[in-house]
């Protein structure tokens, strides 16, 4: 949201999405009730694949922007282009749910009205399907056929108005009059408004797509794109000067152009030419692809580009992120209430065994022995280009390795599933059963969280796979067997998928062998969607039922239209015709269904809307299913990632780099390529009783079933002249392309290189020993121990139902170490996490020996699925008890990660569980390796770093990796932990090695813990929880108290702390040196008080750490005594020294008390030593980016706690005014001789 206050600063203010459920992509619409109110629908894109998830099965929600407050409604409802409709002037929302749109005798239609706190004022069912509701003063006005129509609160429809064509982007004006758009032929559209009485009246006219329809505040409404013949005056309806299909500002003075994030818009830029540049004679393509873009990091922001109306600047910003907030909590339309049962541990085996044993779908997911291979797309577009001749066959295949798990001995693809013969003759073109791949599973085989080139469990859709149906809200959180769809892989294959005994009605299941070769196996599993596909053009040619489309020549993509729709949608076959009153194709995906938009422009099509054309892949739902194929196979699909033939992975900005999936079908012209989707009056005409002026508003089934389509021909391309070609990449019959390597990301470490480890280390994996892997690692070989997961069960029982809801969100990746890793989201009690919570993974890893003794403990993090900044581990068998870790995990990178030194008195255990105290369900936990390192004792010193940015080692570069990442996201952590902090350059008093050296070295003698974090203010290392996750200072970990390094073992802890608090340093550097002018007065208060804090944090430390000797560091003069430039640098030295005095008072006071705390004044070694001085020990302003966590260029100041670059607002790099290499040196100088006058001896 933006607001004209703050100049539209734009910022987010929550994210949408149910936590129970995995999906690759959240879609929806939204509408504003008022200035501080949204409504919004919002599904997985999944749902667009199933009409009745479409129909009805989405979510809901009211969302506050002000407060960023989010209130999830308690039923679901349509996906609709139309869904939600909001009036302004009476600040209430209407949500539209279809229900059986297929079944005419049981279609109806839902319309729920709430105000702004979430409340519902009126919901109403009416038959037949009624679209575009909105709400008015007395009921609900919308569409019904090419009538307007108010609902009143018992469903009767009232004729209000009756239109040229069904009325669409129907909008309230403050008089309550409704204004509309109707369609006027096949190519044009009237915006019109009725008065209350009579006709309504002709506001203006223009090109259909080319105008709209938007409602700003108090039922102001605007009318936008390029009218012609304009007649406003008096209707309350003002014209614009901005393009249709911008988001229009609430008193209209904005043009928002389509949103997308950073890695959807680099992703449709690589396939924005992908079908362009073929020709009549050719199928090569004209157009090579010319170096390649940047890469798109987890740092770069979100773009909002706008138009000032009244100017007519284009304006350029960046997105503000802000956490997700309460917006993934699960919505009450999943749990039937706000807060779900609590769940319990069962005395059951199910509940330790990670797959669903009591699944009726054949293969399961979360089995090491039932892995699929994430195929590169250049794999998929080869077994389709194959198969589609009939020539994926064995002899083409590599055999052995990771097929063996399939127990078919040589995988033959088309010899399971022989090449069909199409009635009529032809075969499939390879772009449309690649389109159809692409709206299905994104060309994935094996789970989303899959590398191309790893192994994981074989993709099966969620709702599918657990049997959650949209018919039903609650039926989403019970998992019933019952309705599993069982759809696997590539095409999502369901045919046969059921294991036998529990097949659906007409169902065989397939041979075992077959469904695993399906489920696991790429090429087996293009062979089987390829004979379902042609099962349904040949169900539509049989003789006593044929619809064909143009000249019916199989090998031109239009004329797959209504295959496409029969694939998605079925077919009411004409021997039933007696029973269901007609037969043929179904209503729903009817291109004329109002449902969808009807002025939309062909699905991806760049040359239709080159402005807009990337806002389609966001909105899927605005068109029917075989319109979204069809737009793939001409256009392709972005995958992200790049892959030459050979399987090895291009990285951005390397040659060759290009994400497109596959090569597209190709047209002779930009026009023809257009003309793929067809006009609305072909598949609604007289044929089938349909006008696209009087659209179906049946009252019963005898109506209803007439516009079923059966029709034997179809022709908007005569003789298909300009009809589209098929594109095959692979033309000559080669071997399957190499399987992914060389990962940029997902490439495993192996144990026999446990670089990082200590030698002698003992490991317990968190797989079964000699797991074979199917990786480079090959088989996992024994362990020293052993592991287990914990799931909670519902305690629901009965026939089909299942119990472990939380095994939905497991998943098992071949990466991390030795191959394999799971990994879980985490998330707190209010999204289902929690010692009770539905959703909660736990893991525990026991050591098979008791050790007895002192220990190291690690854990192995893998370069992919490890995001949260607060894994918590649990480490049991201590002495003194169980002891609380919490861990920033974000490394990116394989690595093994210390959790501190422990003396175990009996056999070791650590926990690890996905609850954390900021889960929402989008970062990942990764369940991966423990290993133990034995100690011959107590180490002499175990030292604990705390504080902020001056004990960090911020301004000395090389940052660890999880404490320096993801800018501009809500996974962002600019802790900076530097290599070259002083804390490790520390050399103890019986030490000859710096305390760094040592701790990389695992040295028996030091232990060094650092939890240091550039920015922390004083409260930001104490106990508790902050009031909101992500501020700077701790970002997403865990306060550094809380982190649980602090223990009755700690010998010495050593900080910086105080001068962020009330922003004091960066206030004083900002007027002192950068303005050049500032009063100490405004800034000593706060030093006061910031002092009075380090007192009470020193005494939580001392309590956390009793027997530990506390050092608290000051701070250096940052200037020298004589300055270089214009700046107060009189003041900025004194504030120095007055902080120093109060702290150092502070301790002394500590002192007197019995606290074991002493304090280390740098002023002295750091003179001569500031900026200005000869040798700058400090750096003067730099400018970012040093490091993925820094301060970008273009940061705005105003919005963040900065230090703004001279006479700009921009924020410089965090390293300005910090020490540099050589005053982290000094200041280790300052600790080796505040510690051997403290005569600090260590254990």
């Amino acid at each position: 949201m933006a607001d004209s206050a703050t100049a539209y600063t734009w910022k987010t203010v929550t994210s949408l999405a149910e936590p129970a459920m995995s999906a690759d992509t959240w879609i929806g619409n939204q509408c504003a009730l008022d200035a501080d109110h949204i409504a919004a629908v919002y599904a997985p894109r999944t749902f667009t694949n199933k009409p009745d998830l479409m129909q009805g099965g989405a979510f809901a929600a009211i969302v506050n922007i002000a407060s960023g407050k989010v209130v999830k409604l308690p039923f679901t409802v349509s996906l609709a282009y139309f869904d939600p409709s909001c009036n302004t002037s009476t600040h209430t929302a209407a949500f539209t749910a279809f229900r059986d749109m297929n079944d005419p005798a049981k279609t109806k239609t839902r319309v729920v009205t709430v105000n702004t706190t979430g409340r519902i004022t009126g919901a109403v069912v009416t038959a037949g399907e009624v679209t575009s509701a909105v709400p008015a003063r007395d009921g609900v006005i919308g569409a019904l056929g090419r009538n307007l129509i108010r609902l009143d609160e018992a469903g009767k429809a009232t004729t209000l108005a009756t239109a040229d064509s069904p009325p669409f982007d129907i909008r309230v004006t403050a008089q309550g009059h409704p204004a509309f758009l109707d369609r006027h032929g096949s190519s044009a559209a009237h915006a019109k408004l009725w008065q209350g009485h009579g006709e309504p009246v002709v506001i203006a006219f223009g090109e259909l797509g080319a105008v709209d329809l938007r409602q700003g505040a108090a039922g102001r409404v605007f009318l936008t794109g390029k009218p012609s013949d304009v007649h406003p005056k008096n209707t309350g309806v003002t014209v614009l000067n901005a393009p249709a299909n911008t988001d229009i500002s609430t008193l209209g003075r904005l043009a928002v152009n389509p949103v997308l994030t950073p890695g959807v818009r680099h992703g449709l830029s690589q396939i924005k030419n992908a079908g362009k540049g073929f020709k009549n004679s050719s199928t090569e393509p004209q157009l090579r692809p010319v170096g390649a873009p940047d890469t798109v990091k987890a740092s770069e922001s979100t773009t909002v580009t706008s138009t000032s109306i009244t100017t007519g600047e284009k304006i350029t910003q960046s997105l503000q992120e802000h956490p997700a907030g309460n917006g993934g909590a699960p919505s009450p339309a999943l749990t039937g209430t706000a807060s779900p049962a609590p769940r319990t541990v069962a005395a059951d085996s199910r509940a330790h065994d990670p797959v669903d044993t009591d699944r009726w779908c054949s293969v399961p997911r979360n089995d090491v022995a039932s892995q699929a291979l994430q195929p590169t797309p250049n794999q998929v577009e080869w077994a389709v280009d194959m198969a589609v001749r009939g020539e994926l066959h064995a002899k083409w295949l590599t055999q052995g390795g990771w097929r063996d798990q399939t127990g078919l001995g040589t995988i033959d693809p088309q010899g399971l599933f022989p090449l069909p013969k199409l009635t009529g003759g032809g075969r499939i073109p390879a772009n449309i059963l690649l389109g159809v791949m692409a709206q299905e599973s994104n060309l994935w085989q094996a789970e989303p969280g899959a590398i191309p080139g790893q192994m994981s469990s074989p993709l099966a859709s969620y709702a599918g796979f657990y049997g959650h149906k949209g018919d039903n809200p609650t039926d989403y959180w019970k998992i019933n067997w019952a309705n599993s769809d069982c759809g696997y892989g590539v095409g999502q294959v369901t045919d046969g998928m059921r294991l036998a005994g529990h097949e659906k009605s007409g169902e065989t299941a397939l041979a075992p062998a077959v469904q695993r070769g399906v489920a696991l196996d790429y090429t087996v599993n293009v062979a089987a969607s390829l004979y379902i596909l042609a099962d349904k053009w040949n169900e539509i040619h049989e003789s006593d039922q044929t619809i064909t489309i143009n000249d019916d020549d199989a090998s031109r993509p239009e004329n797959w239209f209504a295959a496409l729709w029969n694939y998605n949608l079925g077919f009411n076959s004409r021997s039933d015709a007696t029973k269901n009153g007609n037969w043929g194709l179904g209503w729903y995906n009817n291109p004329a269904n109002p449902a969808f938009k009807q002025d939309r422009l062909p699905f991806m099509d760049m040359t239709a809307d080159p402005t807009n054309w990337p806002w389609d892949a966001a909105h899927p739902e605005y068109w029917p299913y075989e319109e979204k194929v069809e737009g793939w196979a001409a256009w392709s699909i972005d995958t992200g990632f790049s892959y030459a033939t050979s399987g090895r992975q291009d990285w951005p900005g390397e040659s060759g780099y290009a994400t497109a999936g596959f090569r597209p079908a190709w047209w002779s012209t930009d026009a023809d390529r257009r003309a793929i989707k067809p006009p609305l009056d072909m598949f609604c005409n007289t044929h089938n009783n349909c006008e696209l002026s009087n659209l179906p508003h049946c009252p019963d089934a005898a109506c209803y079933t007439k516009y079923w389509w059966h029709e034997p021909n179809v022709t908007w391309k005569k003789d298909c002249v300009s009809c589209g070609h098929e594109n095959i990449k692979y033309q000559t019959l080669v071997a399957e392309p190499g399987r992914g390597y060389r990962l940029q990301h997902g490439t495993p470490t192996c144990s026999t290189d446990n670089q990082g480890l200590p030698s002698g280390a003992l490991i317990v994996n968190s797989v079964p020993d000699n797991t074979t892997t199917y990786s480079s690692c090959g088989t996992t070989g024994t362990d020293n121990g052993s592991f287990e997961f914990t799931f909670n069960s519902d305690g629901l029982s009965g026939p089909g139902l299942g119990q472990y809801e939380a095994k939905g969100d497991l998943y098992q990746i071949g990466g991390g170490y030795d191959g394999h890793f799971w990994y879980a989201h985490t998330r707190d009690s209010a999204h289902l996490g929690g010692d009770q919570g539905a959703m909660t993974v736990k893991g525990t890893w026991t050591l098979g020996q008791n050790l007895d003794g002192w220990a190291r403990v690690f854990v192995q993090l893998p370069d992919t699925g490890a995001q949260t900044q607060q894994a918590h581990y649990v480490i049991r068998g201590v002495a003194g008890g169980d002891r609380d870790r919490y861990l920033n995990t974000h490394y990116s990178k394989n690595t093994w990660a210390e959790l501190g030194v422990y003396h175990f008195t009996s056999t070791p255990k650590v926990e690890l569980t996905n609850t954390a105290d900021d889960g929402t369900a989008d970062d990942d936990v990764a369940f991966t390796s423990i290993a133990f390192q034995k100690l011959p004792g107590k180490p002499k010193h175990l030292i604990v770093a705390m504080g902020d940015s001056y004990s960090s080692g911020e301004g000395a570069g090389d940052y660890s990796p999880e404490s320096d990442t993801s800018h501009g996201t809500n996974r962002w952590n600019a802790c900076r932990r530097s290599v070259n902090s002083w804390g490790r350059k520390v050399i103890l008093p019986d030490q000859s090695s710096t305390t760094g050296s040592l701790a990389d070295g695992h040295s028996s003698s030091v232990d060094f813990q650092n939890v240091t974090c550039s920015g922390a203010k004083t409260w930001q290392l104490t106990g508790g929880d902050p009031s909101s996750w992500g501020l700077m200072g701790n970002y997403h970990e865990k306060t550094q108290i809380d982190s649980g390094v602090l223990s009755s073992d700690t010998t010495l802890v050593m900080l910086t702390i105080g001068g962020n608090d009330g922003d004091n340093f960066t206030n004083a550097v900002k007027n002192c040196y950068v303005i050049g002018v500032c009063d100490r007065k405004d800034y000593t208060g706060k030093a006061d008080q910031a002092v009075t804090d380090t007192g009470d944090l020193i005494n939580q430390i001392q309590a956390q750490a009793p027997y530990a000797q506390i050092v608290l560091m000051g701070y250096p003069r940052i200037v020298s005594d004589q300055p270089c430039v214009t700046a107060d640098f009189d003041t900025l030295n004194y504030l120095a020294d007055y902080v120093r005095d109060k702290q150092k008072a502070k301790v002394e006071e500590l002192q007197r008390s019995g606290t074991k705390v002493a304090f280390a004044d740098p002023i002295p070694t750091f003179k001569s030593h500031g900026i200005c001085d000869d040798d700058e020990w400090i750096n003067r302003t730099v400018a970012g980016p040093n490091g993925d966590g820094d301060f970008h260029a273009g940061d705005p100041a105003n919005q963040l706690p900065c230090i703004p670059a001279p006479g700009n607002n921009i924020c410089l790099s965090l390293e300005s005014f910090h020490p540099k290499n050589a005053g982290t040196t000094g200041y280790a100088q300052v600790m080796d001789q505040a510690l051997a006058d403290i005569g600090y001896k260590g254990n």
